[in-house]
């Protein structure tokens, strides 16, 4: 019978970090009222399970601390945990009676000599109780020492890793799915992380094995562990053994646990099942017959039957039932798993799905537990165990994680661990993890060369026939969009079961009376893996349809032009990821190494055909279709060649993508430092681009060109509706990225607006643009997180920089102080900038006057726009001030809510009269009312006044400025777009619009009227100017 301590240490073990830290914390401040101690923080906090069962009995007792346990468990909202604590809770009385019965002598009536005898005999069964409880406990510490270490793959001489710290629990399931269930389970994580099965039905716990299903149901006594290669089985079997001998689990059943490796057994001499067991043991004599006396406590963990070589389909004859007797060892573990010999022993098996048929005719009422890897949580939990420090975990996880494909493969344990491996050695040889050059392809390859290595001999051949067979049957389910494959798919591309065990999972789905067995890729990825490999395997002699079975399927097009011309054209977008693999296999390294481990030789034939297929998508116009820009660069950037990808950056003068996640910022990184011709770059998130961008694009592609259905024109000052992705960039990856810049002599254009810059990267960035070899002319940096603690570094770098033209610093905090700074180096006499956007960017009036300085002075200046800041009408009369001076050459200003009214009118009108340069002037969201419209067609009316483009949008006007307008409208010679949305200039005032606009003195060439709403005569009326004037252009709302 399990002790207490034991039982509790097997509760608390199924709680989780989290779980468990509450715990911990309840045992602090656990209740005085309650009658118990509570724990000293000092010793729980790094007590593990087993710890924190001893110090709860040691403070309070065996009862008292069950009573804790009980408490805590409901107050952390773990009922099951509370409800399974209740219903196992020791019967405290009768067990102490039978504690205390155990060591009392009775007293009896009767002779001295038999009151001598009888206690002989009782110290007697004391002391055979006592010898094999101490060999129990020898035999323990054996098994403690055995598995309580673990050598990894790449493990040098010496090296091994505590299991405890690096073991992290799997999923495991023991119910069975539908045929529908299962496929809609391959496509879900097909794409996107593995979300494994959480609910508590589907989970199991390892000291629940051998647990009946209730009360009624009769005990078990075979537990079959399946699940795929590198899934985790023998770690798992490892943790078992070690669990029981450090007294965790499976203590009120088993006094032994004897583990049995199939593949060493069955490759062995001829033994019987009393030497299987010695071999177990610390020394030649254990107490094997005392041992087999109590077969029912006794369990063989025997791992890897998959791996057994040997006939199970002899004759029940051939089993031995005796465990003294000598056989081979496949009859052995036969019998054993048989029942034939110690039929009273529990068995656990560890299995890859392929052999559960031969495996299931042996068993009698097995119970079926699948193994799934991790979970997400478990995923994480691994890295943190792997990695000793906690910052590298965190930054190789986060790494990890955004390599989408990469990540969900991680459910899988020994991904995991290849993964973490590549990861530390690019650390320990000083490299940044965000260059890590650790694509999918190369995991992929690792991975696959585990599994299937081959040893020369007729057995390289097989290997190289197996991989042809899982590459045609995966290509065919491609085309097909097939995941679910039949028996009779693996017979007509000549595989066999057995041979692909490593790849492919067995689903048994019920189907009326009978079961159908299908087969799928362990993961969709691994099919599109293969599927690439399938294009590039050369051709041999032996194998052909002559090796095929006969009437098997016509195997898929191997030409790969027809690949890639239906690239992106299939529903779920299957071949993007076949086609990122292709990339991966041809770098000349990989297939070297592929060669060298499976003897299977990738062509080379189709690389220059890839890079013609990369020139015409990059010279392609629509490539928001497929592929985009940064598609590919995923492609060249799983192939990791730089003179491939040299060659094939060429055709990117200009590189615009949007990016979301880290992954991307890796793959750009890349890509760009190898394009020596890039002229223009933009790296940002989708947002809208500013109101005054839109008007000169416009312009410079036919001036008063408007199309009628683009009626609401969301500029930054309308929150558009844009995709908000925060994008954390540390100091290291903007020197990276800025560094690989600075080195590119044509780059002319960078927009890497939405990145979290900060005032750190900013100043990287300045340190760059002062570079002499730096020639970027235009520079956009919206939303960049900047202060007005960088703008010192802007001021060097614009009184250092003679080609830059153009700067936007739009959506940062800078500040009047900030700009004040920005100001000097733009009054610098070497600048020679020409467009400056401080749009939002927390400026006051007090910004007005170093503004105002650099109008009257710079005679490169001629854009600006600092719209939505509280400039206010004082600020406005600040910059009208100097903005009438001769030498100014402002064309556009943009004074978008700005909180102004009808008193900063005077001002503005005064300029319009005086600047015969101004031409845009952007006003939009301000009060200025009719009086303010009225004041500013002064200044329109005069000669002097040249303006092109005016923006009165939202600007608190009604029919009453209409007149002003008209006027304008009949007499100003140089106004071609006006646009006066979100108006209440009713039905009157636009009626008189249509009346003037008829007149043929009239220039204007765009009228803007989005949101607002006119009568129908109103609208036929507009309609009708349209088709009278189809020069001019009139945007409105259609009649609903």
């Amino acid at each position: 019978m399990a002790s207490v301590r034991c039982k509790l240490a097997r509760y608390l073990e199924d709680l989780e970090d989290v779980d468990l830290k509450k715990f911990k914390m309840h045992l602090e401040d656990y209740p005085p009222q309650k009658g118990c101690t509570a724990l000293p923080r000092g010793q729980t906090e790094k007590a593990d399970h087993v710890d924190l069962a001893t110090l709860m009995i040691d403070f309070n007792g065996e009862e008292k601390a069950w009573a804790m346990a009980v408490w805590i468990f409901a107050a952390i909202n773990r009922r099951d945990l509370y409800e399974k604590a209740k219903r196992d809770e020791p019967e405290w009385g009768e067990w102490k009676e039978d504690k205390n019965a155990h060591v009392s002598v009775e007293c009896r009536e009767g002779s001295l000599e038999e009151e001598w005898m009888g206690l002989l005999g009782y110290l007697s069964r004391i002391s055979i109780c006592k010898k094999k409880e101490d060999y129990c406990k020898k035999y323990r510490r054996h098994v403690r020492s055995r598995f309580q270490c673990i050598k990894d793959r790449n493990a040098r001489l010496g090296e091994s890793v505590n299991l405890n710290k690096r073991y992290t629990r799997l999923r495991l399931v023991k119910e069975h799915q539908s045929q529908q269930e299962r496929e809609h389970e391959l496509r879900a994580i097909g794409r996107t992380s593995a979300k494994m099965r959480d609910g508590p039905v589907s989970s199991m716990n390892l000291d629940l094995l051998f647990e009946p299903e209730d009360q009624h149901s009769e005990p078990v006594h075979t537990v079959v562990l399946q699940g795929s290669a590198g899934i985790g089985k023998t770690i798992l079997a490892r943790k078992i053994m070690l669990d029981w001998a450090s007294e965790t689990l499976y203590q009120d059943r088993f006094d032994y646990l004897f583990y049995i490796h199939c593949r060493e057994v069955s490759l062995g001499m001829r033994r019987s099942l009393g030497d299987l067991m010695v071999s177990c043991c610390p020394d030649q004599k254990p107490p094997i017959c005392k041992i087999v006396r109590k077969p029912s406590r006794i369990l063989f963990l025997m791992d890897g039957f998959d791996e057994l070589q040997g006939a199970f389909d002899e004759h029940t004859e051939a089993l031995c039932t005796d465990w003294r007797k000598v056989e081979r060892g496949d009859i052995l573990l036969s019998s054993l798993i048989r029942k034939r010999l110690l039929p009273e022993a529990s068995l656990l098996i560890t299995t890859r799905p392929v052999a559960l048929e031969k495996l299931q005719h042996l068993l009698d009422r097995p119970r079926h537990v699948e193994v799934l890897g991790f979970s997400e949580a478990k995923k994480k939990e691994y890295f943190f165990k792997y990695f000793s420090d906690e910052q590298q975990a965190r930054e190789a996880f986060r790494l990890t994680q955004e390599n989408e494909v990469l990540f969900t493969m991680c459910f899988i344990p020994l991904v995991c661990w290849i993964v973490c491996t590549g990861l530390q050695q690019q650390m320990d040889s000083g490299k940044s993890l965000a260059q890590t050059s650790k694509t999918t392809t190369a995991v992929y390859i690792f991975f696959l060369s585990s599994l299937m290595q081959s040893r020369g001999g007729s057995q390289k051949h097989h290997v190289s026939a197996n991989l042809r067979g899982l590459c045609s049957l995966a290509a065919d389910g491609i085309w097909n969009q097939k995941i679910l494959f039949e028996e009779g798919d693996l017979r007509n591309h000549g595989l066999q079961k057995a041979d692909v065990s490593a790849f492919l999972r067995v689903n048994l789905f019920q189907k009326e009376v009978d079961c159908e067995k299908f087969y799928n890729f362990i993961h969709m990825t691994f099919q599109e893996f293969f599927a690439a490999m399938y294009y590039l395997l050369e051709e041999e002699k032996q194998w052909g349809t002559k090796n095929m079975p006969a009437g098997h399927s016509e195997l898929p097009n191997r030409d790969v032009t027809v690949l890639l011309e239906n690239y992106g054209k299939f529903e779920k977008g299957y071949l993007i990821f076949v086609v990122r693999f292709l990339f991966g296999l041809i770098n000349q390294e990989r297939t070297s190494y592929l060669e060298k481990k499976l003897s299977c030789k990738i062509s080379q034939e189709i690389r220059l055909e890839l890079l013609k297929w990369i020139e015409a998508k990059a010279k392609a116009r629509m490539l928001q279709t497929q592929p985009s820009q940064l598609e590919l660069f995923y492609c060249l950037y799983e192939m990791q060649e730089e003179a491939f990808v040299q060659r094939a950056m060429d055709n990117f003068p200009q590189i615009k993508i949007n990016l979301s996640t880290r992954m991307d910022y890796v793959v750009s990184s890349f890509c760009i430092e190898n394009c020596h011709s890039v002229e223009s770059l933009s790296l940002r998130l989708l947002h809208d681009s500013p109101k005054e961008e839109e008007e000169e694009e416009e312009e410079e592609e036919d001036v008063g060109h408007c199309h009628v259905d683009q009626c609401d024109h969301p500029g930054p000052l309308d929150a558009p509706s844009h995709r908000s992705v925060t994008c954390y960039l540390t100091p290291s990856f903007c020197r990276g990225l800025l560094s690989v810049l600075s080195t590119k002599q044509s780059l002319t254009e960078l927009n890497i607006s939405d990145y979290t810059l900060g005032d750190t990267g900013m100043k990287v960035l300045c340190e760059m643009l002062q570079n002499p070899g730096c020639n970027i002319q235009r520079l956009r940096l919206r939303r960049c997180c900047l202060s007005h603690r960088c703008c010192a570094h802007v001021s060097s770098a614009l009184s250092s920089s003679q080609t830059l033209v153009e700067l936007d610093l739009s959506h940062n905090a800078l500040a009047d102080c900030g700009v004040g700074l920005v100001c000097v180096g733009l009054r610098h006499a070497f600048c020679n900038l020409q467009k400056l956007w401080l749009v939002n960017c927390c400026l006051t009036s007090t910004c007005c006057v170093d503004l105002a300085f650099v109008l009257s002075t710079s005679q490169s200046l001629t854009r600006l726009y600092v719209g939505e800041n509280a400039l206010g009408d004082s600020g406005v009369g600040i910059l009208s001030e100097k903005a009438k001076h001769p030498q100014c050459n402002l064309q556009k200003l943009g004074l978008e809510n700005s909180g102004l009214t009808s008193d900063c009118c005077p001002a503005l009108s005064s300029v319009l009269s005086a600047n015969q340069n101004l031409t845009h002037l952007y006003l939009r969201g301000n009060a200025l009312g009719d009086i303010g419209v009225k004041l500013l067609c002064k200044g329109l009316l005069h000669p002097s006044c040249k303006l092109q483009l005016l923006e009165l949008d939202n600007c608190s006007l009604t029919s009453h400025c209409c007149w002003d307008l008209s006027t304008l409208l009949t007499s100003n010679r140089s106004l071609q777009q006006l646009s006066l949305g979100g108006n209440e200039l009713g039905d009157l005032g636009v009626t008189l619009f249509c009346e003037v606009l008829r007149q043929q003195g009239c220039v204007l060439r765009c009228l803007r009227l989005c949101k607002m709403y006119f009568n129908y005569a109103t609208i036929c009326a507009l309609e009708t100017l349209q088709e009278e004037k189809p020069e001019l252009t009139i945007v409105f709302e259609p009649s609903q």
